[in-house]
């Protein structure tokens, strides 16, 4: 079930509309026993407090740019964490501490098309084909090859989708 989520930064003033929809969201997600995929943009207190009423369900927070001690209590929940092209960019660092020190059986790749492409490619539109930027950015902070980190994260996501 997503992308559903909170997202406070073009309109605050639907806090709380937005929360009872996720949280219909996430009854929907029970229901029929599908995995979710987590939009969080500047809501971060409010999105944990209330996934924390769903420890059933899990979950892939996505384009993931928070810090490590959240990235820890997601993880402690056992679910995953995706990484966009903001993993290049050169000011990322909560991203690049994250994906540098979570486990690699949790660590998913993503274009969040058509938006955040990967350095060299910033201001181009994102597409499936600029993966590859993003596997080499995570290889560099792991001491792996892109083609670790791609099988890696293809096997993760088979096994979060069910495939």
């Amino acid at each position: 079930i997503g992308e559903i989520g909170l997202d406070y930064h073009y309109e605050p003033e639907t806090k709380e509309t937005q929360k009872r929809i996720l949280r219909l969201q996430l009854e929907l997600a029970r229901k029929t026993g599908k995995p979710v995929i987590i939009h969080d943009r500047e809501a971060t207190g409010d999105i944990m407090e209330i996934i924390r009423e769903y420890r059933d369900l899990t979950g892939v927070f996505h384009c993931f740019s928070g810090s490590w001690e959240t990235a820890k209590q997601i993880l402690d929940m056992g679910w995953y964490i995706s990484f966009t092209g903001v993993v290049t960019f050169k000011n990322a660092r909560k991203p690049v501490e994250v994906a540098s020190r979570m486990p690699m059986d949790r660590l998913m790749l993503e274009t969040d098309s058509p938006y955040l492409a990967p350095v060299p490619h910033r201001g181009e539109r994102c597409t499936s084909l600029l993966l590859p930027c993003i596997a080499e950015k995570i290889a560099q902070l792991r001491g792996m090859t892109a083609d670790e980190v791609a099988h890696v994260t293809m096997e993760n996501g088979k096994r979060f989708f069910k495939i």
